[in-house]
């Protein structure tokens, strides 16, 4: 018997992997939003929207083929450590969602979708977006603004649930056992999931439109 087992007998599982405290979360969601706040007002809204519409470009092409790559390479990692068994070394931090990066993950792509969404509805409803003509006019430079910075800081947060194999791995364990906050890492991986897909598309439109 690991020492690990040993652990897990000696002491109950929702005790050994609490659910995160609520204070910690919104303090981590306050500066994630504080974050892509500052950093949308920079890209968006001075000359720094120069070097948002260059990105934009250059991130228009390369982030389908990124967004493959960290989906495969992410359930690889995964799938690997299924054979590990329970003896499989895990991040006890992971498994309580405790992890900042966790956090702002979840936070940052909750943002991201919800920006794309207004974004869509805008150009149905009224034809356009704020700031210009067309079917997204000068409203699609701004937005694009916003979806290089919140792009560039969703890569570095998720980076270690999906580059990481025992943070991948130990979040993988804590859905598969429904412990710790495995609801939390579980609508993780769906919402960030989505919001690559969602800005993948809106990639190909923005190259579409631009040829």
């Amino acid at each position: 018997m690991s020492d690990r087992d040993a652990a897990d007998i000696g002491e109950p599982l929702t005790e050994r992997y609490p659910t995160p405290r609520r204070r910690s979360f919104l303090a981590t969601a306050a500066i994630t939003l504080a974050v892509l706040g500052v950093g949308f007002a920079i890209l968006g809204f001075t000359p720094g929207i120069l070097v948002a519409l260059y990105g934009g470009m250059i991130a228009a092409y390369v982030a389908l083929p990124y967004t493959l790559l960290a989906i495969i390479v992410r359930e690889v990692v995964a799938r690997r450590g299924q054979g590990g068994g329970d003896d499989e070394p895990r991040n006890d931090e992971a498994i309580r969602f405790g992890l900042f990066r966790q956090r702002a993950s979840f936070v940052t792509a909750i943002v991201m979708l919800v920006a794309i969404v207004i974004l869509v509805v805008m150009a149905n409803v009224s034809g356009s977006v704020p700031g210009g003509s067309g079917p997204f006019g000068g409203g699609l430079a701004v937005f694009g603004a916003f979806a290089v910075f919140a792009g560039a800081f969703a890569i570095v947060v998720n980076a270690p649930s999906i580059y990481s194999a025992p943070i991948v791995r130990s979040e993988r364990y804590a859905v598969r056992q429904r412990i710790g906050a495995w609801r939390l890492i579980l609508a993780t991986t769906i919402l960030t999931t989505l919001s690559w897909l969602a800005y993948c598309g809106f990639g190909v439109f923005f190259v579409t439109q631009s040829m």
